[in-house]
């Protein structure tokens, strides 16, 4: 069988191993020269040792070589890496254009490379940088050099548990810096003499963006150029949304169905010519090599570009083609260009769709019933409908682990929405390049399809929108880890064979060994408390994680003119968790940085109660809270110094403050008005202080041993107007925790309150630099969570 697979399949297999070497790499980095050495060695070997032996062993391990030496040569961070400018003053910088988005009016972003920077002597550095411009006019093309002031900073990095880790984004394409200017403080220092197939590919990109715009206009002008050219800047979120919750978002995005519009545009005028049918190949796959310089390269359209030009390539001198061979081929060159490419999620969706096109349709033909056959239907225009259908359903489920792994979500009604978006999709694009084509020749061809292709568009956006407010149309689940990707993965593939009584076994065995796994990881999980200390800036979040999946929200974190930490950091965690509701919303007191997020997270979580302090505020955000929850029917209650509640048989939260006695002596001190808890669960305790001070520390010092914790929330984000010295003495935490926010106006933490807990023999975790804390407790030890 092997066999027979590598006869029909021979880049299959070394594909694989040199995505192994790359991995290994990734995984456990090794200096260049060892991957070098090695390499050297295995081919030594291959070539010494005869068939009979190992050669085909040294062979896979030259090949594996390959591919670790490629990513450890393209990753390695000299001296004169880009990083090492990062947050430091510059005379001045210069850098090349590689690649602009956004036109006309409006924000702006370019890729630079060649990146060179003056501090006395010009320097050049590795890597690329990402300018985003304000309010900029002009058009900018590959090779244009640029000179400006600024400072380099670096790219934000994932900041709380599961989320999109930006700065590995960017490093994955080969940039690590980012700088924030205006059009005023740039100057174009130089535009190349002879200009490149890329600045060419730029001017033609930049003249169809110009044809759409003279033809159609507004919303389905962006629509059309997203279609086409890839440019997606100019689509306002509204209408992105709706195609990303109809589950067609892919359209929108260049690759193998957009090569499909240029290749068959360009075969059908090629006929026109009558041209021999070489020849036509030829213009045909040199038209496709224009189009991906068009686009910038993108991942998505060189891969259904390489593979159309070997089937093109096969028809012309009539080969045979293989089309996993072809995908193979095509991830082969891509990966040898630029290995950090199989980390892009483009790429993966992008390789995984076309493979699951393929090898899940074919599947479907020999498992499913005679009745449910395309083949069956008998109706020619039903028959193709069902065909699409099934080759959407292809692609879902070929997807799926992956979709569930980047986005927690299961698009249920894209399968449907593919049906009739694709068609019209299609029609759109071929009108599209036809349009481009033959607009260039005499505008009057431009306009007349400019009114149709309007029509069409509105009608996709019709479509678009009705989908897209259909109940249900996805489902959010938890985030998955890497291992469950690849179990999902495997349950797929092992159903798709169901047919063979071998694979049957497989499957039964594996699923009872999967049963046992999942039990024996509940009951060892039953017991685990989780607490999550979310970095919100300079703010509070905690989630707390019960045992009886019931959970405790302890603040929301801030609210202001520039973001909610509620919309952006609270609720997306709770949804990646799983969590859809908040059993208790506790408020240590009403400052905006504590109870800002709340407002979103009660419009779209259920939250069971409210506690807070008794300090009543007259803030508009505390009105609106209040408000909300009496439109809710969300009881608020108000706990006072002394009170208990009971979150299980072994986990209490004990209130230390305020009591009734307090308040009515600090009424306009919202800080040390703050509700202090301490939640009790066997031998651990956690201490959570809101942001209390001195004053309302010296009456919970009366609790005196009561106050001994475990781990402590810091108080006041670590102020010097808190954490006095007997106070941390009596809570003698093993672990204190501040919440604060990088280079605040405040200039919290106080090197002062750092010191008394230093001294105290204390383990300190900040979330401004250590980002989100999160501990785990089964009542004996408390563990961190290395997440990142």
């Amino acid at each position: 069988m092997i066999d027979n697979i590598i006869k029909r399949m021979p880049l299959a297999f070394p594909v694989l191993w040199y995505f192994l070497g790359i991995l290994l790499d990734r995984c456990f980095p090794i200096n260049n020269l060892f991957w070098l050495i090695g390499l050297a060695v295995f081919l030594i070997l291959s070539f010494v040792f005869s068939p009979k032996n190992c050669s085909a062993v040294f062979i896979v391990l030259v090949i594996i070589g390959m591919g670790g030496v490629n990513h450890s040569r393209r990753t390695v961070i000299g001296a004169d890496h880009i990083t090492h400018f990062i947050d430091e003053a510059a005379d001045s910088i210069a850098v090349q254009v590689e690649t602009a988005e956004g036109s006309g009016a409006g924000d702006q972003k370019l890729i630079v490379s060649n990146v060179r920077i003056k501090r006395g002597n010009w320097r050049a550095c590795q890597g690329k940088a990402l300018l985003k411009i304000k309010d900029s006019q002009r058009r900018y093309f590959y090779g244009d050099e640029l000179r400006f002031f600024t400072t380099l900073r670096l790219p934000m990095e994932r900041r709380n548990p599961g989320e999109f880790d930006y700065k590995q984004y960017l490093a994955n394409h080969h940039i690590f810096a980012i700088g924030y200017l205006k059009e005023k403080d740039i100057t174009l220092s130089k535009t190349p003499s002879v200009y490149s197939l890329r600045r060419i590919a730029n001017i033609v990109k930049y003249r169809i963006q110009d044809l759409i715009a003279m033809s159609v206009k507004g919303e389905p002008g962006a629509i059309l150029k997203a279609l086409l050219v890839g440019v997606r800047s100019e689509i306002n979120d509204d209408t992105e949304q709706a195609f990303i919750d109809s589950g067609v978002i892919h359209v929108l995005a260049v690759s193998g169905l957009h090569v499909g519009y240029v290749t068959l545009v360009f075969w059908i005028i090629l006929g026109f010519l009558r041209l021999p049918l070489k020849p036509k190949v030829i213009l045909t796959i040199l038209a496709l090599s224009a189009y991906v310089l068009v686009v910038d390269i993108k991942p998505s359209v060189l891969r259904a570009v390489i593979m159309a030009s070997m089937i093109l390539f096969a028809k012309g001198w009539e080969k045979q083609v293989n089309v996993y061979n072809s995908l193979a081929a095509a991830a082969l060159i891509q990966t040898l260009i630029d290995p950090l490419q199989l980390f892009d999620m483009g790429f993966q969706l992008s390789f995984i769709a076309v493979f699951s096109i393929v090898y899940i349709y074919r599947r479907f033909d020999v498992i499913l019933p005679g009745k449910l056959r395309p083949i069956s239907v008998s109706n020619k225009i039903g028959r193709n409908i069902y065909q699409l259908f099934l080759v959407s359903l292809s692609a879902l489920l070929g997807t799926l682990p992956v979709t569930i792994y980047y986005f927690h979500r299961i698009p249920l009604i894209s399968v449907l929405s593919n049906i009739f978006v694709i068609p019209l999709v299609s029609v759109i694009g071929g009108l599209g390049f036809a349009q481009i084509i033959l607009g260039f020749c005499w505008s009057g061809f431009n306009v007349a399809y400019g009114e149709v292709e309007t029509l069409l568009i509105k009608l996709l956006q019709g479509i678009i929108q009705l989908i897209s407010k259909i109940p249900f149309a996805y489902i959010q689940v938890p985030q998955i880890s890497l291992l469950t990707l690849i179990l999902l993965y495997v349950l797929i593939l092992a159903l798709l064979n169901f047919d063979r009584q071998r694979v049957q076994k497989v499957i039964i065995i594996g699923l009872l060994i999967a049963a046992n796994i999942y039990i024996w990881s509940v009951i060892a999980g039953s017991s685990q408390v989780t607490i999550t200390f979310l970095d919100v800036g300079q703010g509070d979040a905690i989630v707390v994680e019960l045992p009886s999946k019931k959970t405790l929200l302890i603040d929301a974190g801030d609210r202001n003119y520039k973001r909610d930490y509620g919309k952006l950091v609270v609720c997306p965690y709770l949804e990646r968790r799983g969590i859809r509701k908040i059993d208790v919303l506790i408020f240590s007191h009403p400052h905006n940085d504590h109870i800002g997020g709340a407002p979103y997270i009660l419009r779209h979580l259920d939250v069971g109660q409210i506690w807070e302090s008794g300090l009543k505020a007259r803030s508009r955000l505390y009105r609106e809270i209040h408000h909300l929850a009496d439109s809710l029917r969300i009881p608020i209650i108000c706990p006072e110094a002394g009170d208990i509640a009971s979150l299980s048989d072994e986990i209490k939260l004990l209130f230390l403050h305020p009591s009734d006695r307090f308040l009515k002596r600090y009424r306009r001190n919202y800080n040390n008005a703050s509700l202090v808890c301490k939640l009790c669960y066997n031998d651990v305790s956690v201490l959570f202080t809101g942001d209390a001070e001195k004053e309302s520390e010296c009456y919970l010092c009366l609790w005196d041993d009561l106050l001994k914790s475990t781990v402590l929330k810091v108080p006041h984000h670590g102020s010097n107007t808190s954490s006095t010295l007997p106070y941390i003495n009596l809570i003698d935490p093993e672990i204190a925790v501040i919440s604060v926010g990088a280079k605040n106006k405040f200039n919290h933490p106080s090197l002062s309150t750092i010191e008394r807990y230093n001294r105290a023999g204390t383990t300190l975790y900040r979330t401004d630099i250590d980002r989100a804390v999160q501990i785990r407790t089964k009542g004996k030890i408390v563990r961190i969570v290395h997440w990142k």
